[in-house]
């Protein structure tokens, strides 16, 4: 699940009187903002201080406030059902998202299938010629780090030349309780 909250050290677009009005249209260019600054920060610290701290320092904060939005979402149903509980905030931001339930009786699974992808977006806002998937790798390892018992993981990429992005979360169903004995 995509993080839309700004971290403190990147730098913020100054928002006009309709900003947080709940238009579509305004939240769509918040969240394009908001991920080219997020692009544009890793690149300056990458070049810096390497990839490694630019990802540390651009994960700091970020697990937990991937476990505050997530888990509520997640919890007492399965992750095919919490995915789609947000489709429509996503759809607000403007990603075009589906979750689809591929799950086992082993594990819970979830395929989130993405045709918008936000790295091309915000590759492309910030003149990027060449995509790359930092921003989902982020979501994915604050994810991990929140969630321990989930994995994630991408598929596909269109940063890779796919037409879709195809993300992979999985976590172990809880063992069946024989009931009382």
């Amino acid at each position: 699940m995509t993080d839309t909250t700004r971290t403190p050290s990147a730098p913020t677009a100054p928002t006009g009187p309709a900003a947080g009005s709940g238009d579509g249209a305004d939240k769509r260019a918040q969240t394009r903002r908001m991920l080219g600054d997020r692009l544009r920060r890793y690149l300056e610290l990458e070049a810096e201080r390497g990839p490694e701290e630019a990802r540390e320092v651009l994960l700091d904060g970020y697990p937990e406030r991937q476990a505050a939005r997530m888990g509520p979402l997640i919890t007492g149903c399965s992750l095919a059902e919490g995915f789609g509980k947000a489709l429509p905030r996503f759809a607000a931001m403007g990603f075009l998202e589906e979750a689809i339930d591929v799950s086992t009786d082993d594990e819970d699974v979830v395929m989130e299938v993405c045709r918008t992808c936000m790295c091309l977006t915000a590759a492309e806002d910030i003149g990027l010629s060449e995509p790359r998937p930092v921003l989902c790798e982020l979501d994915f390892e604050a994810t991990r780090r929140a969630f321990p018992e989930m994995s994630a993981e991408s598929l596909r990429r269109q940063t890779d030349g796919h037409h879709v992005c195809v993300f992979r979360y999985a976590r172990p169903r809880p063992a069946a309780s024989d009931g009382p004995s």
